[in-house]
């Protein structure tokens, strides 16, 4: 067995441009400007331009990002929220930390993201907006979504997205308003934690503006109840660094998604990710969908005999988990997330991945599956 094959790569990556962030993190200690100010501006506009969106508003992580993005669009106590029941629980938990409770629709036959018919089909009278999950790297059909629920806002969770598209639009702009997480795992990521809302209406920006800084526009005469959930100028300086290296990222990581794929066709049992012609994947999880049982368990013994690390993102479907109480739906009540949650195997996949590790993984995984 040879070295471990971890699923994220954070020493190679400071390794890769250690220097720049040095150098960064150094310009903001002599600043002296250590909240907000000039990093922070100079990021927020940075970061617009990349998604394609008129502003870009920094946020202190990605969970305070959704809650600000719900908070903007007008999302309240009483209201509900349609969203996908097969994400990171961040994505209810903010729904249900604005007052709100989250309404589930299941994911597309096979795939990972909201279906926009069963979205549609979810709507109530109090429904106050959609949310659907930019999961794994790949955009959610966001366009066939909007059409099926009207004019309801549409909330766009891309913590995952960040710099994919579908249809010629990118994560953080097919939306009314999104939320990007900067978690140290996450494509773009801090040394720590932190998150952005976009949006291109002027009046939601200067909404989550002012709900990052106590409803407050100048020192002392505060227009609404906020919170304090700013991005330190510390990261937005580093952020600017690696939104500088993204694309050329993202483009690794597609090789290595090639790369999977090339060496893993025709495994019987084994369902590659896939996306279509219209679209660019970031990949920020590289997922299988193993028959569950027998081969799945094989698959995973197999990789943990060669070293390679492998994650399960979700073992649970968001309705089952107890911080529900009350509100828990019971098995079955959205079946393509829980076959998702019961197939689903992420293998190692970031920009540093060589041709020996791709051998490695796909070798262990051929394994297990031909046991």
């Amino acid at each position: 067995m040879g070295a471990r094959i971890a699923c994220v790569d954070l020493a190679g990556e400071y390794r890769e441009i250690g220097a720049e962030l040095e150098e960064a993190a150094i310009r903001v200690l002599r600043s002296g400007r250590y909240v907000l100010g000039p990093e922070c501006e100079a990021f927020e506009a940075e970061l617009a331009a990349h998604v394609g969106a008129r502003f870009a508003v920094g946020a202190a992580s990605g969970t305070d990002a959704l809650v600000l993005a719900l908070r903007a669009a007008g999302v309240g106590p009483g209201s509900e929220v349609v969203t996908s029941p097969f994400t990171f629980f961040a994505t209810v938990e903010a729904i249900l930390l604005v007052g709100a409770r989250p309404v589930f629709a299941d994911v597309e036959s096979g795939g990972f993201n909201l279906d926009p018919e069963k979205a549609a089909q979810a709507l109530t009278p109090r429904t106050a907006a959609v949310m659907p999950v930019h999961l794994y790297g790949r955009c959610a059909d966001v366009a066939s979504l909007r059409s099926a629920v009207g004019a309801l806002p549409v909330i766009e969770d891309a913590a995952q997205a960040i710099g994919a598209t579908r249809g010629g639009a990118a994560a953080g702009s097919m939306g009314t308003v999104a939320a990007f997480s900067f978690y140290p795992s996450k494509n773009l990521s801090a040394a720590g934690d932190g998150g952005a809302v976009t949006c291109s209406d002027p009046e939601v920006a200067e909404r989550v503006r002012l709900l990052t800084n106590h409803g407050s526009r100048e020192r002392d005469r505060h227009l609404m109840i906020g919170t304090t959930s700013r991005l330190d100028a510390l990261q937005a300086a580093l952020l600017r660094v690696k939104l500088g290296h993204l694309e050329a990222w993202a483009e690794a990581r597609r090789r290595a998604a090639a790369g999977y794929a090339e060496r893993l066709a025709g495994l019987e049992g084994i369902r590659l990710p896939s996306h279509g012609p219209d679209e660019v994947h970031v990949w920020h999880q590289y997922a299988l969908r193993c028959a569950p049982g027998a081969l799945r368990s094989a698959v995973c013994k197999a990789l943990d005999e060669e070293g390679a690390e492998w994650r399960h993102f979700y073992p649970y479907p968001a309705y089952r988990q107890e911080a529900l109480g009350v509100d828990r739906l019971p098995p079955g009540a959205c079946p393509e997330a829980e076959r998702a949650c019961d197939e689903v195997v992420c293998l190692p996949i970031h920009p540093r991945l060589g041709e020996d590790e791709l051998d490695r993984v796909a070798a262990a995984v051929r394994r297990g599956a031909l046991r």
